[in-house]
C-alpha cells in the first residue's frame, strides 16, 4: 500500500511518496477519496527536465551537458509545483481477481508499467511489473513444493 496525492500537494510530496514506497507513480484523489488520475515519475520528469526537442537528440548528447542541465532555482520551483498539474487522467486498473496476464495486457496497452489494483472502488495498491515477476516467482516455488499445480490460474 502507497500514499495517496490530493489537492494541494506538491511535486516534492510527490517524489518523497513514489520513492519511500519504491514506486513508478501514484493515485490521485478527489476530496471524496475517488481515484480521478495518477501521477508517474516518467511523466513528471519528462515535463519538467527533458523538453520533446531533446528526445530527438538523445543519442547524441554528450556526457557534458552544463548548457542543457536545468538550473538549481528551476529544480527548486518544480518541486514547489502542485502535483495535480502533472495528473494523468487515464486510471489502468484490476482487481484482487484478475489475472497476471489481464495486468501485463493492461500495462501494454496503457503504456506503462504500474496499474493500480481497485476493489469495490477502494485503492488497494500499485502492481507493477515487477510485483508480477515477483509472483510468477512465488508460483514456481509452490509448484516445486507440491503446493500448487501447473496451470493453475494466477491471479495477482
Amino acid at each position: 500500500m502507497t500514499g495517496v496525492m490530493r489537492q494541494g500537494m506538491t511535486v516534492r510530496n510527490f517524489f518523497e511518496e513514489a520513492v519511500r514506497s519504491n514506486v513508478p507513480g501514484l493515485p490521485f484523489i478527489d476530496e471524496h477519496d475517488r481515484i480521478v488520475g495518477r501521477v508517474s515519475v516518467r511523466d513528471v520528469f519528462k515535463r519538467i527536465a527533458v523538453p520533446n526537442s531533446y528526445l530527438r537528440l538523445a543519442d547524441a548528447i554528450g556526457d557534458q551537458t552544463n548548457r542543457l542541465d536545468m538550473s538549481e532555482q528551476r529544480i527548486l520551483d518544480s518541486l514547489a509545483l502542485p502535483v495535480e498539474d502533472y495528473l494523468l487522467d487515464n486510471i489502468p486498473s484490476v482487481s484482487p481477481a484478475s489475472s497476471l496476464i489481464k495486468a501485463l495486457a493492461l500495462m501494454e496497452a496503457y503504456n506503462t508499467t504500474y496499474i493500480f489494483l481497485i476493489e469495490d472502488g477502494e485503492y488497494m495498491g500499485i502492481v507493477t511489473r515487477m510485483v508480477i515477476a515477483n509472483r510468477l516467482l512465488d508460483w514456481l516455488s509452490e509448484i516445486d513444493r507440491g503446493e500448487s499445480l501447473p496451470g493453475e490460474r494466477q491471479h495477482l
